[in-house]
């Protein structure tokens, strides 16, 4: 199992963790299928982007993935948005392409490095850095970049994670796999904990706003697959599959789903040099 530093090794990342969208989409399901809320995370955001920027505003996104914020809301774009959607991955934007279908055309695409944007500044009324800045080898370097980008009165959205989030999942895997370096897993270097801190250098205003949502699994094999999203060549060989499954479908018979806790939220930053 890669150590922590898999969360900020841009060539891991770019040629293994995220050279496509399948460990992403194995992620997204879990979350997707059995998420407790009754509005979705995409929907959540979008109505709080539509809320602030109006029907007027140039948007980048970093680490814009498979674009499933403009997939799900594709119907709710204003036609005065004019929005770039970059990532470090060509695999992960092209399944972004394919996601959109039509709607691609909608849409500037390009690959991009947070860290060494070649936009100029005062160039957009928001940045979307959604699950991606505690990617950055750099993050205060990525953080001034997107500040430099922005309008005098731009936003910066940025969701990220808290520090129990998936506790009861990382519980599972530690007991099952044994490997040193799985207590390192799961330590997020940006977090909705400590990200206004790390946001201030470049931001004076900063708004943290909690997205309220849990997990109750039923089933047992998307919490396999989502297992091998995350795992090394041991994971992946399915040796530790059958300790997984057994566990969980114990928590399931006992209680009627297996839970995990879930600790999601936005960044809204303004202000700042």
């Amino acid at each position: 199992m890669k150590p922590v530093s898999s969360f900020t090794d841009s060539e891991f990342l770019k040629s293994k963790q995220y050279k496509d969208s399948s460990n992403l989409s194995a992620r997204i399901a879990l979350h997707r299928d059995y998420g407790t809320c009754t509005v979705g995370v995409w929907q959540w955001f979008f109505d709080m982007l539509l809320a602030t920027l109006g029907s007027k505003a140039r948007i980048l996104e970093v680490g814009a993935g498979r674009a499933d914020l403009w997939r799900e809301n594709a119907d709710r774009i204003p036609e005065g948005w004019e929005i770039t959607l970059t990532d470090l991955s060509d695999g992960m934007l092209e399944d972004g392409r394919k996601q959109l279908g039509d709607l691609a055309d909608r849409f500037e695409m390009h690959p991009a490095n947070v860290q060494e944007l070649a936009d100029a500044d005062n160039t957009y009324d928001a940045v979307i850095a959604n699950f991606m800045l505690y990617h950055l080898p750099d993050r205060p370097k990525g953080i001034a970049q997107i500040r430099r980008v922005l309008k005098p009165d731009g936003v910066l959205f940025a969701c990220t994670l808290g520090h129990n989030h998936m506790r009861q999942y990382w519980e599972l895997v530690r007991s099952v796999v044994d490997d040193p370096n799985m207590a390192l897993q799961g330590q997020n270097p940006f977090t909705l904990n400590d990200g206004a801190e790390q946001l201030g250098g470049s931001f004076d205003d900063i708004v943290m706003v909690r997205y309220h949502c849990d997990i109750k699994l039923t089933d047992v094999e998307p919490m396999v697959a989502y297992f091998h999203s995350n795992g090394d060549e041991a994971i992946l060989s399915g040796q530790y599959d059958d300790a997984v499954r057994q566990r969980v479908q114990k928590e399931i018979d006992e209680k009627g789903h297996f839970f995990i806790q879930k600790d999601t939220g936005v960044f809204v930053a303004r202000g700042g040099a």
